[in-house]
């Protein structure tokens, strides 16, 4: 028997576990815990109940018979870190309320500035210095069963600052812990924290509920239509996708890759495989790049989910993606009453504002980057009498706001819709100069960045589903398919009528650029301009030949923001789920449009209650 040489803690935890599992998890925290039960569950699902509920005998009993995790009055004292903090920064407070040179305003500002970038590195330490101690506080946070890093810097260092009930971040440091007790001011400025969480607990609930409303409205007509598209399509469709992203698991390949033949359904160990071949790209099937003539999805698209297959027909994927994208949001933005109008712990409700962004594209672009209106060269940049830059491209100005610094120079060659300064990229700009596909993409990017952001899961593939209901609509700039000019409509009932005109032609992907897609390829779709940009996917996916033309069709992709989506959805029945209701019905009248039963929203078929509930063939049954 080979010698056992760790602690009694993991002879037990050992125990438990499936054989080649045992020694290889010796700490057991938060995530430590997460990813052992994430392997068990994936490699040995038949013993997941056994494990789980060993594991937590293990646990109570620890527990019991170890003394729990009782704490005493010295377990409370200030930690190091904070009282060496507090010596540092009363100098520099003093030096600032003490400057002539500073008006109140001023002084408020460095006062913010100064404090406010001390928290993450108090918070770090103070947990650190916990565990070397052996403090039971945090321990507890540490093996993540009970409270925060931001509880324990507030019990053994201070809260530093609050924010008020608009969230405006007060001036007053707080430099005492819970366990010292707060100085009167101190104390007056954490009652605007307290009410802050107060509001928090009344009208998170509301945003987030709104948030989840919005994303159902936009994704229930991605409905899977049928399970696979029986016509063979000239050029290959899907998403291009770094290998080693796990949300990879479950997507079915686009094109061979690797020896895998074309829908292939991609493993853990697939992917691996892949990856150890030197395949850092692959192009894989989403809805992002295509949908259905009849306004659905293909079940190949959608790929295996939740049922551990793929879905059937008749199943409304993009209610199943935005319930879980919508349920972690609300929740974040709800667990903002425990901050206490902490600064920097409002993580969860700046990052619910952000998603709401992203779905609304209001006008006013918080925290916008500046986007390039034009193809070309970088001539001339100068700044602003106003503060900021005048960037100008092949003579056209574009004006970058303070406080974003510049991410091209003089020279630089930028496409229309390219960044040029830090900040947010504005997904509407995006989809206007890089087409829906490319704006899909982006899209599902930024809400997989802001999710993170805000400490909360969000699968890239659920984010895809979403972005085929959300991003599909073009300008109509003629009359098309029964349209009129300047109708918004969505752009899968304009890729079902549209034919390639008659003098479009092939060109290589180089000879190709400036001019416009008359076909879908990858995830473009139909009127994407050609951009340089573009050929290094083109030349990956061995894409000799597009089919292009010298003008842009008759219409342009545009982003709607998702509470008007609904307004211009073609079934009049269906526009009632939305807002806007007389102006949408009004219209409807006017052009007589029609509804159908067996359509891809479930509206029709509700109000009318032909078979409800029960799995039917998408067709067109005329109400």
């Amino acid at each position: 028997m080979a010698k056992f040489s760790g602690t009694v803690g993991q002879l037990l935890v050992d125990s438990a576990l499936p054989e080649p599992m045992r020694g290889r998890y010796p700490v057991l925290d938060v995530s430590g815990m997460r990813r052992l039960l994430q392997e068990v569950a994936e490699k040995y699902p038949d013993d997941y109940p056994a494990v789980s509920q060993r594991l937590l005998e293990i646990g109570s009993e620890a527990a019991y018979t170890g003394g729990g995790v009782s704490y005493g009055l010295k377990h409370l004292r200030p930690a190091l870190a904070a009282r060496a903090l507090r010596l540092k920064l009363a100098a520099v407070l003093r030096r600032i309320r003490e400057d002539p040179d500073l008006d109140d305003d001023e002084k408020a500002d460095r006062v913010v500035a100064v404090v406010g970038r001390e928290q993450d590195g108090l918070e770090r330490s103070i947990l650190a210095e916990s565990i070397a101690e052996d403090n039971p506080l945090g321990n507890l946070v540490r093996s993540g069963s009970r409270g925060s890093p931001a509880n324990l810097r507030s019990l053994r260092g201070g809260d530093l600052l609050y924010t008020d009930h608009r969230e405006r971040v007060i001036p007053v440091p707080i430099l005492r812990s819970y366990s010292e007790g707060l100085s009167p001011v101190e104390y007056f400025a954490g009652t605007f924290g307290a009410r802050r969480g107060v509001l928090a607990s009344k009208l998170s609930v509301r945003e987030g509920g709104y948030f989840g409303k919005l994303l159902g409205q936009v994704s229930h007509r991605v409905r899977v239509s049928a399970m696979d598209d029986d016509s063979e399509p000239r050029w290959p469709r899907g998403l291009p996708v770094a290998t080693d992203d796990p949300d990879n698991e479950g997507a079915l390949l686009e094109l061979p890759a690797g020896g895998y033949p074309r829908n292939t359904v991609l493993t853990a160990k697939v992917l691996g495989d892949l990856g150890n071949r030197g395949i850092d790209k692959i192009l894989i099937r989403s809805v992002a790049a295509r949908g259905s003539p009849e306004g659905g999805v293909y079940a190949r698209d959608v790929g295996v989910r939740e049922y551990g297959r793929l879905p059937q027909l008749g199943e409304f994927v993009g209610l199943s993606a935005a319930q879980s994208l919508a349920e972690p949001a609300a929740q974040g933005a709800l667990s903002s009453k425990h901050s206490g109008g902490v600064f920097g712990q409002e993580r969860a409700v700046s990052g619910l504002a952000a998603l709401q962004q992203l779905v609304q594209v209001p006008k006013q672009f918080a925290g916008g980057a500046t986007h390039a209106q034009e193809d070309g060269r970088v001539d001339r940049i100068e700044p602003a009498p106003a503060g900021g830059f005048h960037v100008s491209i092949v003579g056209k100005p574009h004006f970058v706001p303070a406080g974003y610094p510049l991410r091209v120079k003089v020279g630089s060659v930028v496409d229309a819709g390219d960044v040029l300064s830090d900040g947010v990229p504005n997904p509407a700009e995006i989809v206007a100069h890089k087409g829906i596909g490319e704006g899909r993409r982006y899209w599902v990017d930024a809400m997989r960045a802001a999710y993170r952001e805000a400490g909360l899961p969000a699968h890239r593939r659920n984010l895809e589903i979403v972005a085929q209901g959300l991003i599909n609509h073009v300008r109509l700039d003629d009359e098309v398919g029964g349209g009129l000019p300047d109708d918004v409509v969505p752009y899968g009932l304009i890729e079902k009528q549209y034919e390639p005109r008659g003098d479009a032609r092939a060109l290589p992907p180089a000879a190709a650029i400036g001019k416009f897609l008359e076909s879908p390829i990858l995830h473009h779709t139909i009127g994407t301009k050609v951009r340089r940009s573009m050929l290094s996917d083109l030349e990956r996916f061995g894409i000799g030949s597009l089919l292009v033309h010298d003008e842009a069709p008759p219409f342009a992709p545009e982003m709607v923001r998702a509470s008007s989506i609904l307004s211009h959805d073609p079934d009049w029945m269906t526009q009632l789920l939305g807002a806007n209701l007389q102006k949408s019905l009004l219209r409807s009248a006017q052009r007589g449009r029609t509804s159908y039963a067996r359509g891809t929203s479930f509206v029709p078929s509700l109000i009318k209650a032909v078979d409800f509930g029960k799995p039917i063939a998408v067709g067109t049954e005329t109400i």
